[in-house]
């Protein structure tokens, strides 16, 4: 394994267990095995650090889900890319850790490019449920639900088979109540 590999295993595993912010620069430097006054020579800045690593599983997932879009065929795109979303949770625990919990920590310019590779991430979602049929709001929440899915569904003790109907089912819910409130506002707007 290369060196820069390395220097990014050790940190997402320090900030995957200890969290972001209780990270120094000389615990991280300690943990990649070089002096604290040289840490600049190897990454850019802890910030720039955790922006990579969420850049890193954001273009994993925007890549595969991509795959997915121009493979499988419309009616069964939605359940492949959450079954990709939910393998991929468990080979990659600690990325999807940190970008539910860490997020907040990205300042300008890392915050509006992480929030755009979220947001191609988001239209492709949109793309596999149809785009008239589920909004923006209703796409980050699907989102934001895959991501979230490792703090609650482990307890459950569900087969691989078992979870991907479930949270298939609870998206298939969430984009049926964006279809129901759009008719209705349509409706209402029709009769103003």
């Amino acid at each position: 394994m290369n060196k820069f590999l390395a220097t990014r295993r050790q940190a997402l595993s320090l900030f995957a267990s200890k969290g972001y912010t209780n990270v120094g620069m000389r615990e991280l430097a300690s943990a990649l095995g070089i002096n604290c006054g040289s840490i600049y020579n190897h990454i850019e800045s802890k910030e720039a650090l955790l922006y990579e690593l969420f850049e890193e599983l954001l273009g994993i997932l925007q890549s595969n889900a991509m795959q997915i879009q121009r493979r499988v065929e419309a009616p069964k795109r939605l359940r492949k890319i959450i079954e990709m979303h939910l393998s991929l949770q468990d080979r990659m625990p600690c990325h999807f850790q940190l970008l539910e919990r860490e997020w907040r920590h990205l300042s300008e310019p890392w915050l509006s490019h992480a929030d755009a590779h979220r947001a191609r991430y988001e239209q492709i979602i949109a793309a596999a449920v149809s785009p008239s049929a589920c909004s923006q709001a209703c796409t980050k929440s699907i989102v934001t639900l895959l991501n979230q899915v490792p703090a609650w569904l482990p307890a459950l003790r569900l087969t691989m088979r078992a979870r991907l109907d479930l949270i298939h089912s609870m998206v298939e819910l969430m984009i049926a109540q964006a279809r129901s409130d759009a008719t209705a506002q349509h409706a209402g707007q029709a009769a103003t």
